[in-house]
Parts: C-alpha cells; sequence; structure tokens
C-alpha cells in the first residue's frame, strides 16, 4: 500500500479504537460496577464511624468499671479500719464515707450496664454493616467476571486494531504522522479527508474549481482549504 491509503486505514483505525473505547466503557457491566463501588464507599465509610462509636463506648465501660473496682478496694480498705477501731466517732465517720463511696458505685456500675447495652446495639450495627460489605464485596466479584467475559471481546478488538495502528504509524513519513496527530487532536478525531470529485469528504464541502485544480496538480497528500485537514487526493490503491 501508498502512504496515502495507509494514512486512511490509520484514520479509519483510530475511529474505530474510539468507538470501541466508548462501547467498552458504556458496558452495563462497567457501569454497575463504577456504581458498586460507589456504594461499598458510602457503606466503608458508614463503618468507620460504627467503628468509631464502639472504640468509644467500649472506652466508657471500661474508665466506669476500672473506677468501680477502685471504689470497691477503697471500700475493702474502710471496711479493715472499721474492724481495727474501737472508735465509736471513727467508725461514723468512716461508714459515711463508705455510704458515699457505695452510692458512687452503684452508679457506676448502672451507667456501666447502660453503656454496655449500647456497646452491644454498636456491635450488631457494626456487624450487619460489615455483612453488608460482604455482600457488596461478593457482588463486585460477579460484575467483574462479567465484565471480564462480555468486556474481554471488545478489549480483544481494541488490542487488535491498535497493534494494526502500530504497524501503519511505523510505515508513515514521520512529518506525515506528526502532522495527521496533531490536526486529528484539534479536530475531533478526524484528520484525513478524501478528494471525491470537487468535494473534501472530511468536511462534505464542494471546493472551488481552482482550488480542486492546485490539488490534484499537487502531491498525493495535501490541504484541504475549507476544513484544513489533511486531504488525500490520489490514495494509489
Amino acid at each position: 500500500m501508498t502512504e496515502p491509503a495507509d494514512l486512511l486505514e490509520l484514520q479509519a483505525i483510530d475511529i474505530e479504537i474510539v468507538r470501541a473505547t466508548k462501547r467498552l466503557d458504556e458496558l452495563p457491566e462497567k457501569r454497575a460496577i463504577l456504581q458498586l463501588r460507589t456504594k461499598q464507599r458510602e457503606v466503608g465509610a458508614l463503618a468507620e464511624k460504627a467503628g468509631v462509636l464502639l472504640r468509644k463506648l467500649d472506652g466508657e465501660v471500661r474508665v466506669r468499671k476500672d473506677e468501680a473496682e477502685m471504689i470497691s478496694a477503697k471500700i475493702a480498705q474502710e471496711q479493715q479500719k472499721i474492724m481495727a477501731t474501737t472508735d465509736h466517732r471513727a467508725v461514723q465517720s468512716i461508714s459515711r464515707e463508705m455510704d458515699g463511696l457505695k452510692r458512687r458505685r452503684d452508679k457506676l456500675e448502672m451507667e456501666e450496664l447502660q453503656f454496655m447495652e449500647r456497646v452491644d446495639k454498636a456491635r450488631a450495627q457494626l456487624a450487619a454493616i460489615e455483612e453488608h460489605r460482604e455482600k457488596l464485596a461478593d457482588k463486585e466479584s460477579e460484575l467483574i467476571e462479567r465484565f471480564k467475559e462480555v468486556g474481554g471481546v471488545v478489549q480483544a478488538e481494541i488490542a487488535a486494531l491498535e497493534k494494526r495502528r502500530t504497524a501503519l504509524a511505523k510505515g508513515l513519513a514521520r512529518d506525515t504522522l506528526t502532522r495527521y496527530e496533531s490536526v486529528r487532536d484539534s479536530k475531533g478525531g478526524v484528520a484525513v479527508g478524501k478528494l471525491e470529485g470537487p468535494m473534501c469528504s472530511a468536511c462534505r464541502m464542494d471546493l472551488p474549481a481552482e482550488r480542486v485544480k492546485d490539488l490534484v496538480e499537487g502531491p498525493d497528500i495535501g490541504v484541504c482549504p475549507q476544513c484544513r485537514r489533511l486531504i488525500v487526493v490520489r490514495s494509489g490503491e
């Protein structure tokens, strides 16, 4: 094949790669995976919040449990003091202090029970969230397998097109390839037209007769005076 024909084929391949890539991006399985991952992030954030709450509640339980144990130890010490003294006033003073310690301990134990109930609820909530996360992960695995199966065909098509494109690009003059890629990027992906009678196939505009004459008398690859894309005058096929 000649360079003009190769350039036209390169253009056709680039368009097919764009179309195939779009098909791949628009596969329902891919959209479902992206939506599922958004949901996973949301559930993950809930799990983090639930974990923070659970750790906070556990801390509240430990604080009250530790203080209640310290108070019980203090009560035991005061009890020993009562048993070791015969001073009535001392016994009364120690007894009053013990009563205050017991009330404080009772309050702490009540609060500890209340926090333990909240801990149980928080653990159940976290367990439910984690179960939901596992189900989402299983669903993601299923979708990925389906995407590989369905998208594999399109990916193989893209790989074959890219392989052919690489071969064609190597066969083009560096200047031609550079011009082509520059125009392609600036013209929305369509860089090459073909002179079909007086018309450019890229912009579908009829060219003035004198411009057509200039193109015909010029090189095989020119520039469309209307859209400024490359224009193949003679493909050599």
